[in-house]
């Protein structure tokens, strides 16, 4: 067992969900749990939101579908890239996964191979692009693309219609607004459920409505805007990544620390190894300064991060081998620790390392 532990809290999940229900005001949740549960394990997602009473799970792949059904989820399960190949249609066929259609080449493949399919009434959604241009149809061909469908065999008759948000969490919200109105003109008089909410659109208050939400990121504690913390949203953290510390020595003024020589002690100083670096998922281009507890005290990282090794500038903490470090959780936001390092939360979460994740302890379950 490496020094490093991951904790992963369920009940800080299952009140996140409550939050997004509560947020969503009646309207039904898809709870995302792609990447294996955002880092968080996809199982140990599932029975936390499950427990909670999310109406439908969305994963990106077919696969991540299957593996829900297997461990005997029997919410709806939406599969957000749709299916490219034959045995995925087949798999969402027999296993009741709802399937997104953003490519014309995923029609094609329906029309192709609809008569072996064995079983009919698979549900199926359009995904719009109305305006963030990675996945999904151009507006004007989604009504030919909702009439392909229609004649599926396959294919239940109430199709669904969905479209995401490229902008909802930054403060302007004309970019979002103009998306929705877009999907509006798409969606006047549709006959079939509707989605377009991610936790940004969905925290965000831009009145999009619709029938499901997706919420994700905020599932996890993560704040899924550029700006505020995720506090202020009444959001838990669910992921804790903490550590020791595996020596402590004096480091004299002038003297360079680490790979490169990135930090110069600018005097005599103490400096704390901890036991965690990139090897475990914490972030190699963490610059100095990024914030990091020893035992609760707020400290800096010093000096470039290494596999499995973290220096830490230790004036005015009293620390000694064996001591506790929190690189992120409930008292340091995940959310500092990816602005500092220039990324995201979302990032962190999903690159802390497999065997981190599959020794995790997992909390209020």
């Amino acid at each position: 067992m490496r020094r490093a532990r991951l904790l992963i809290d369920a009940a800080a999940m299952r009140h996140n969900l409550g939050v997004a229900r509560e947020a969503a005001g009646g309207r039904s949740v898809f709870a995302a749990v792609k990447a294996d549960g955002y880092g968080h394990g996809l199982l140990t997602a599932a029975r936390a939101f499950s427990a909670a009473g999310t109406d439908g799970f969305a994963v990106a792949t077919p696969g991540e579908g299957v593996a829900l059904r297997e461990a005997g989820f029997a919410e709806r399960i939406l599969v957000m890239q749709g299916a490219l190949l034959p045995d995925e249609l087949e798999v969402a066929a027999t296993r009741s996964l709802e399937l997104v259609f953003h490519d014309p080449a995923q029609l094609e493949l329906l029309e192709r191979y609809d008569a072996t399919l064995p079983v009919r009434g698979v549900r199926a959604w359009i995904k719009v692009d109305t305006g963030m241009h990675r996945e999904g149809l151009m507006p004007e061909r989604v009504a030919a693309a909702r009439e392909r469908l229609e004649r599926s065999a396959a294919i239940d008759g109430r199709i669904g219609l969905m479209t995401h948000f490229a902008r909802a969490d930054e403060p302007d919200p004309a970019p979002t607004q103009r998306q929705i109105a877009t999907f509006r003109s798409v969606a006047a008089n549709w006959d079939g459920e509707t989605s377009l909410c991610n936790s940004a659109g969905l925290l965000g208050a831009h009145a999009a409505a619709g029938d499901w939400v997706r919420p994700g990121i905020m599932l996890y504690g993560g704040n899924p805007f550029i700006f505020g913390e995720a506090a202020q949203h009444r959001l838990q953290a669910a992921m804790t990544l903490k550590t020791v510390l595996v020596a402590v020595r004096e480091v004299p003024s002038g003297e360079p620390i680490g790979y490169g020589g990135r930090f110069i002690a600018p005097e005599t100083m103490p400096v704390g190894l901890a036991s965690v670096g990139y090897g475990d998922g914490y972030p190699r281009h963490a610059p100095d300064g990024t914030p990091i507890l020893v035992n609760g005290r707020r400290c800096q990282v010093v000096g470039r991060v290494s596999m499995d090794l973290v220096t830490v500038d230790l004036r005015g903490v009293e620390a000694r081998v064996g001591d506790e470090v929190e690189c992120w959780g409930g008292a340091l936001s995940i959310d500092q620790i990816a602005q500092a390092a220039g990324t995201i939360s979302y990032e962190l979460m999903c690159q802390v390392s497999g065997q981190l994740r599959a020794e995790a302890t997992i909390l209020g379950e």
